[in-house]
């Protein structure tokens, strides 16, 4: 008997696309919130100049004799400064590409950009601060090699870094606290620490409003956030980086803003309206402008 199968009719059939693309990964970018902001007008240079003064030292010598003043003080200053790079990308689209596949092509590939603009921006962010020269390793280990899967952050890490801030003079944000930026996977390991998952739900962990976007909890003079978009550091083990900032730890300067593009279809170059491009733009630089207020944390994650 002979039977028709789908093999006999591989020629009439065709591949159904369904009618809802499949979603992206979503990023928290985090890093952009908590820098001292401060844009270079247009010509006005590629580089800016952040000034500081130096702390006077205690005057704890008495006066030398009644009526003799001391001798003066002299005043110190130092220059930071950082000089703007231009990053960006586009994608090119044909006429042809537009008009013959199912989804809208255009609006997509705008998304993916605003999604790569986002986080490439966080990302240099998180290069300049990731180069601090202070560092709490977890369970006290010597250095980043000494880790361990068995040295996981724990909130007792994070007080350490309160006291340090407070006690080198770190301001704390607007909001009256101190700011711990968190990747999941540390996230989790703070939450199987009791002293931690305590107090978070004793404040209201997930009701403290995002003054801040990622905002996990705010409690201790600590708002903790979270983002998946710092890296992991390759050594002994993946080793994970969250940080603690104080107001103005560091700088982030845009020449250019961000802003996105599109060109075409036409153009001489283009004469028959065959593509279009669609792209996006920056001109930024992020600098630490003060160790003291700022210190890195570095553990291994369970997660």
């Amino acid at each position: 008997m002979a039977v028709t199968r789908t093999n006999e009719l591989a020629a009439d059939l065709q591949t159904y696309f369904a009618k809802s693309l499949l979603k992206q990964a979503t990023y928290k970018t985090v890093l952009d919130q908590f820098g001292w902001k401060e844009n270079i007008p247009s010509n006005s240079s590629k580089t800016i100049s952040f000034t500081q003064y130096a702390d006077l030292s205690l005057a704890t010598t008495p006066l030398p004799t009644e009526g003799t003043p001391p001798t003066d003080t002299a005043l110190s200053t130092s220059a930071i400064t950082a000089t703007i790079d231009q990053y960006g990308a586009f994608v090119t689209l044909t006429d042809l590409a537009e008009l013959t596949v199912k989804h809208p092509v255009v609006t997509k590939a705008k998304e993916l950009l605003g999604t790569q603009a986002a986080r490439t921006y966080d990302r240099l962010i998180n290069t300049v601060v990731v180069a601090g020269t202070s560092v709490i390793y977890a369970d006290a280990v010597a250095n980043r090699a000494g880790l361990g899967t068995a040295n996981t952050l724990a909130f007792d890490e994070v007080r350490k870094a309160v006291a340090l801030l407070r006690n080198q003079g770190a301001e704390e944000f607007d909001d009256g606290n101190f700011v711990c930026v968190v990747d999941p996977s540390v996230e989790m390991d703070l939450m199987g620490d009791a002293s931690f998952r305590d107090a978070a739900i004793r404040n209201g962990m997930g009701q403290s409003g995002e003054m801040y976007k990622g905002t996990i909890a705010v409690f201790g003079g600590v708002r903790f956030v979270r983002s998946n978009n710092v890296p992991s550091i390759a050594s002994t083990v993946t080793v994970h980086t969250s940080y603690v900032f104080g107001k103005d730890a560091y700088g982030v300067t845009d020449l250019q803003t961000l802003s996105s593009y599109i060109e075409g279809p036409g153009s001489v170059a283009d004469p028959l309206h065959q593509k279009r491009t669609i792209g996006w733009k920056v001109g930024m630089k992020s600098v630490i402008l003060n160790n003291n207020f700022m210190t890195r944390l570095e553990s291994y994650s369970a997660y």
